[in-house]
């Protein structure tokens, strides 16, 4: 039951909303999510890639990434086949390559085409990798989770390579996250990017 006070408002997800309610809700107030560009290919050859914005760091050792999928789409079914996906991370001047892609195009048709993005063979997974991203992550599928009345499937995968165009980085050698530019997720048709940012000392406990 929903209850209201003079400085919150206290929702029940399994009695106040229904699935889309609770979408917009969960996906206004968890950002920025950072966008995960995932591109795979078929076992009969189809490439495709997809943005996901369900999407983070899931160990570093090994180093492993987790994206989710609403529902059995194409990508879903790339993986299970090949066991390989690679995740493409995007700067703001792909924005609208990112939004175009994001459409429910029939089975088989390759965003790729649709967006006049570019494929580069990756050096060690089947899938292929976005010529004008900055970033990419070779993956390999370690395991998928199912999840949800939907379904959705949170898909793990170990990175086996990493791409970083030289222009990102920094004298240290590090990414420079204004010159990565990354497009994030907020909510509805909101977006964001990595320019505006401030910086915090972690403090550590003194014995």
């Amino acid at each position: 039951m929903t209850s209201d006070t003079s400085s919150h408002l206290t929702i029940n997800p399994a009695t106040d909303l229904d699935s889309r309610a609770m979408y917009f809700l969960l996906t206004s107030v968890v950002v920025p999510r950072p966008i995960a560009w995932v591109s795979t290919v078929s076992d009969q050859g189809a490439t495709n890639i997809a943005p996901h914005s369900f999407f983070t760091v899931a160990s570093s050792q090994p180093p492993t990434v987790m994206f989710v999928s609403i529902g059995d789409k194409d990508t879903v079914k790339n993986v299970r086949a090949t066991k390989s996906f690679v995740v493409n991370i995007a700067g703001h001047d792909l924005a609208e390559q990112i939004n175009a892609t994001s459409i429910n195009s029939p089975h088989g048709v390759s965003e790729f085409t649709l967006a006049s993005l570019t494929e580069l063979a990756s050096d060690s997974v089947v899938a292929p990798r976005l010529a004008q991203a900055p970033v990419s992550l070779e993956c390999e599928l370690t395991q998928i989770v199912e999840t949800g009345a939907e379904p959705s499937f949170a898909i793990f995968g170990r990175v086996t390579r990493v791409h970083l165009a030289r222009d990102i980085m920094d004298e240290r050698g590090r990414v420079d996250p204004g010159k990565l530019d990354a497009v994030a997720r907020m909510g509805a048709s909101d977006y964001c990017t990595t320019r505006d940012r401030f910086q915090m000392t972690r403090p550590v406990w003194a014995d």
